[in-house]
This record gives C-alpha cells, sequence and structure tokens, in this order.
C-alpha cells in the first residue's frame, strides 16, 4: 500500500472539517459513522478503502464504490 503524501492527508481533513461542520456533528462523530457504513458493507461486497467513499449531508448519505470492471 502505498503511503500518502501530506498533501493528500491535509485536503482530507480539512475536507472531514468542511463536511463535519454542514452536518453538525463533530469529525470523529463523521468518521465513525464513515467506518461503520464500510465495515456493514463490507460484510456483503468486496470493499477496500481505497474503493469507497462517503459523503454524508443533513438530507443525503452518498456511498461511492468503485468496483473491478468484468
Amino acid at each position: 500500500m502505498l503511503k500518502k503524501s501530506s498533501v493528500s492527508v491535509a485536503k482530507s481533513r480539512l475536507k472531514l472539517l468542511i463536511v463535519s461542520d454542514r452536518i453538525s456533528c463533530s469529525p470523529a462523530e463523521y468518521e465513525n459513522i464513515s467506518r461503520d457504513l464500510f465495515q456493514t458493507l463490507s460484510k456483503y461486497l468486496e470493499l477496500t478503502e481505497d474503493n469507497f467513499h462517503v459523503e454524508i449531508y443533513r438530507t443525503h448519505i452518498f456511498i461511492s464504490y468503485v468496483g473491478e470492471e468484468t
């Protein structure tokens, strides 16, 4: 697995802060929600952190999954 660059890590942290502010929860709560969704769905789908993405808004939760092409 490749190590993330500091720019990538900073960008992820900033995005996490912005999103958590929009949905009125702490960054830790947002991470917990994302992790729980990942763990639950990974029981049924072959997921990795690289192909799984969650965006949470006050009225919607968007889950992106990029699977293998067949």
